[in-house]
């Protein structure tokens, strides 16, 4: 009984090996990081693209953009 006690725990335990979500990482896998600053013309677009870009930093780990 014991046995299948610490057996379930290690499986509940092991979906928790990665640090994002396991939600996360097909939409990481379709934004890629673009390595630069992405500028927009109009107000929304930098909006929108400092947006993206910011949650993908957070929770994709993408390295932040020098100036």
């Amino acid at each position: 009984m014991r046995v299948i006690a610490v057996t379930a725990l290690a499986l509940f335990l092991a979906g928790c090996a990665s640090n994002r979500p396991a939600s996360v990482d097909g939409e990481c896998k379709v934004f890629t990081d673009p390595g630069f600053a992405v500028q927009g013309k109009r107000l929304k677009d930098k909006q929108w693209i400092g947006k993206t870009q910011e949650q993908g930093i957070q929770v994709c780990g993408w390295a932040r953009p020098k100036n």
